[in-house]
């Protein structure tokens, strides 16, 4: 029988961690190209309405509040807040979910902010909240300001 070189098991072994290492490496620099999609948190409380659909959810409910956002921007602390206070004040049928697009962009005049609140009173803009940071006091101070949920 023959005897086989110690040389080539040492060149498979190598060849081995060579082949795991690449292959996680691989795999690494797929999971970070792989685009997610962010789906927001409040979405699981209120619905979803899309801007083709907006005038007509407008003439159905002339008082609402618009929570438009990103889905590129993920700021879960505000989306929490937001989400905290809609079910704490059960107002699940008062707020609805836009996407920000270029569309919404252009008929809001919105800059880079996002989350933004806009106000609907008897189907016309009253207010847009529109900042860079949000507290739960800025939230809820718009919300009694506007007469969403009421002074306490």
């Amino acid at each position: 029988m023959r005897e086989i070189p110690k040389k080539n098991y040492v060149i498979l072994g190598a060849m081995t961690v060579f082949v795991v290492a690449l292959v996680f490496g691989l795999m690494n620099l797929y999971n970070s190209n792989k685009k997610e999609d962010y789906n927001p948190i409040v979405k699981e409380v209120i619905n979803e309405i899309k801007y083709d659909d907006l005038e007509s959810y407008i003439i159905d409910n002339p008082n609402a509040l618009l929570y438009i956002n990103d889905s590129e921007y993920k700021n879960k602390k505000v989306e929490k807040l937001f989400k905290d206070i809609i079910v704490d004040y059960n107002l699940q049928q008062s707020v609805v979910y836009i996407e920000k697009t270029e569309q919404v962009k252009k008929e809001y005049d919105l800059k880079n902010e996002t989350p933004v609140f806009v106000l609907y009173k008897d189907g016309k803009v009253k207010e847009v909240l529109s900042q860079k940071t949000y507290s739960k006091d800025d939230i809820l101070n718009f919300l009694k300001r506007n007469e969403i949920i009421e002074n306490d």
